[in-house]
């Protein structure tokens, strides 16, 4: 799979359905405006039968202009006046359907977790499930290279999980509490799945396609208000009105009556047909998924028991609320449907395993076995601060992304168990985050500036809380001691202790990162790489980036900018750097500067924030241009290898860790 067309393709899929929605929109509006004329044409021949009956009474029948306008309508079978009234009808009705499930979905995953009971699992909570789940998320993400997403628990015994979201990097993984309690390697299977929906784009067109449907429903539903409680309320709620007025009354009723059907049949149909997409594309997607989950966890037992579970007791894998809606989300169906929106178990089961028998362990039989702090996994890790980097293993990570089978958890596991829990605990804590964030800038350089660092911690003060401080000298002495490639995989880990921050936290945060960066007067390629992924975050969670439409050429001062951050960090003077920056445009057939001029942290977050709405395979382009820069000077190090792939996370590109060779390792 090519992470990078399945994006576009799903962009383009959406624009698609908006055209789907349209052309839709236009038939219900014939149908619509068919209804209309058929019910002026009723009326006009009810007021000619009328107006001849009076005649032959001897009666005088005096005309509304409705009447009058009904008469001269009913000889005709098109008119602009009956149109416009049906368009504005749907517009309104489908239109506003649609634009309020957009709107409420307009959070992506977070929304839909919520709508459902979900509860945000918090980044430090006790419960040793819960922080298991989230164990198996966060190495996951880590793993593939994208930010770590908030993670839900669903009220609900049932084993199901969904992952939901417009964008990658603001995608959620929702889990129910019976999937939580599941042995580590179907709980591993299950999310890997998951994250096959990210990758493959299928979150943002489930999204909408909810949203189309609710929009169709809606007219539907109207049509049914106006048979079932307009109508009967004036067929039955007459009172003490004459004869007369009551079988006037009553015709109205029954007429009304008959035109709520028919606009209902309308509704209900085109909510039918987009059902029936909506289940075909989700069956297609679950065995891809499947097969995507077996090539992550290299163990294709995990997710084959989990589906096993799910087939022994059928009756558990329901889920109440508003499930229904999401049902093709979901990692079995959630709710009996019409259509089914998933192939059926032993199918999934039988392409998984082989047609070999499954063995459904005991629930309470764990296979967990986290390294814990100073044990022999993290002994055995071998130090890769300095090794160089092969740039052909940094496009490899590039041409890799999204590719499951790709990507090797080995090495991410060695790395997270090389970090001391304590670093993780405050990794994953809203609030001691801030505090690990200031540590590691005061000591990506070491101390040996004294000025510097003095400058540093008078920022501290300044702008934390004194518990907080106090929490930066604690972390400082095992941050000293942290190997430096588990530095980024470290701050990976905060994302969702950031956007669990409030607006005012997220800000001083920013401020932080600022004076931290600034203290000494220049920019380490640490600092840049701690900025643009702090920056990102709060981006993040500021609100949705849906928007993938923009082009290199279109905001090429912010491209120059990147890549002349990537070319001065990487160069040992002036006319290299000048050099690296050229190298990098020509990659991108943009026109390059002849000098570098200087970027400051309040003009990064403005790239950062236009980076993330390029189109995906200009996000590729760019990543090119990137290493372009980086290997102008023929050789590459680890830390600029972590450059390009803060750049592709950033992006949400999900670019794998690039590792050296242990023997490259050792004697650089």
């Amino acid at each position: 799979m090519n992470f990078f067309e399945a994006q576009d393709k799903a962009h383009r899929k959406t624009g698609l359905l908006v055209w789907l929605l349209v052309g839709g929109l236009a038939s219900m509006t014939v149908g619509m405006y068919a209804i209309l004329m058929l019910v002026v044409h009723v009326l006009g021949a009810y007021d000619q039968i009328r107006a001849q009956r009076a005649t032959e009474r001897g009666e005088s029948f005096r005309e509304t202009r409705f009447q009058e306008w009904a008469d001269q309508e009913s000889l005709v079978l098109w008119d602009l006046d009956v149109f416009l009234l049906a368009f504005g009808l749907m517009l309104v009705l489908v239109g506003g359907g649609f634009l309020y499930r957009y709107l409420q979905l307009r959070a992506g995953g977070e929304a839909v977790a919520e709508m459902m009971g979900g509860k945000r699992i918090e980044p430090d909570t006790s419960n040793a499930h819960e922080q298991r789940a989230l164990n198996v998320v966060e190495e996951m993400a880590i793993a593939s290279g994208v930010p770590v997403p908030p993670v839900y628990e669903i009220p609900s015994d049932a084993i199901n999980a969904f992952a939901a979201g417009h964008t990658v990097d603001q995608a959620a993984i929702g889990l129910t509490r019976g999937t939580i309690m599941l042995p580590r390697d179907e709980l591993q299977g299950i999310v890997a799945h998951e994250f096959s929906h990210i990758f493959n784009g299928d979150m943002r067109l489930n999204l909408r396609l909810i949203a189309v449907i609710n929009g169709v429903m809606v007219l539907g539903i109207a049509g049914l208000l106006l048979a079932r409680t307009v109508a009967y309320g004036m067929l039955f709620g007459g009172g003490g009105r004459s004869s007369n007025d009551k079988g006037n009354g009553a015709a109205i009723a029954i007429g009304l009556m008959v035109v709520g059907w028919l606009i209902a049949a309308i509704g209900f149909m085109g909510t039918l047909v987009a059902r029936l997409i909506q289940a075909a594309v989700s069956r297609q997607r679950e065995f891809l998924a499947d097969a995507s989950a077996v090539q992550f966890t290299r163990n294709p037992d995990g997710i084959a028991g989990a589906l096993a579970r799910i087939q022994t007791k059928p009756q558990r894998t329901r889920i109440s609320g508003e499930a229904s809606q999401f049902n093709h989300m979901f990692f079995s169906q959630a709710v009996p449907a019409m259509f089914a929106t998933h192939p059926p178990l032993d199918a999934r089961i039988d392409r998984i395993t082989g047609g070999q028998p499954v063995h459904v362990r005991d629930v309470s039989v764990s296979t967990e076995q986290p390294a814990a702090e100073g044990s022999s996994a993290s002994r055995e890790f071998h130090p890769l601060v300095a090794g160089a980097v092969a740039i052909g293993r940094v496009q490899q990570a590039i041409a890799s992304a999204g590719d499951l089978d790709a990507i090797s958890m080995d090495w991410t596991r060695r790395v997270l168990n090389a970090i001391p829990q304590s670093l993780r605990d405050a990794a994953h804590s809203p609030q001691c985050v801030r505090a690990l964030i200031a540590a590691m800038l005061i000591e990506d350089e070491g101390t040996d500036d004294a000025e510097a660092t003095g400058s540093q911690l008078a920022a501290v003060e300044q702008l934390l809380p004194a518990e907080e401080v106090a929490r930066v000298a604690q972390l400082r002495p095992l941050l000293a001691s942290l190997e430096t490639s588990c530095r980024v995989p470290l701050l990976d880990m905060t994302s969702p202790a950031v956007h669990a921050l409030s607006d005012t936290q997220s800000q001083d945060l920013t401020k932080l990162v600022d004076a931290l960066v600034s203290a000494d007067r220049k920019i380490s390629r640490f600092e840049w790489v701690v900025a643009m992924l702090v920056d990102a975050m709060i981006d993040r969670s500021g609100g949705a980036q849906h928007q993938a439409s923009a082009t290199i050429r279109s905001m090429h001062s912010s491209i120059v900018s990147l890549l002349s951050i990537v070319a001065i960090t990487g160069s040992a003077d002036q006319v290299s750097a000048i050099g690296s920056l050229q190298a990098g445009c020509s990659a991108i057939e943009v026109p390059a500067p002849q000098s570098i001029s200087s970027v400051s942290l309040k003009q990064l977050a403005s790239v950062v924030h236009d980076l993330r709405t390029l189109r995906f395979n200009e996000r590729k382009r760019l990543l090119a241009a990137v290493v372009a820069v980086v290997d102008h000077d023929g050789k590459t190090t680890l830390a600029e290898a972590e450059m390009v792939r803060a750049v592709s996370e950033v992006m949400a590109v999900p670019m794998p860790p690039v590792a050296p060779d242990e023997a490259v390792a050792e004697s650089g």
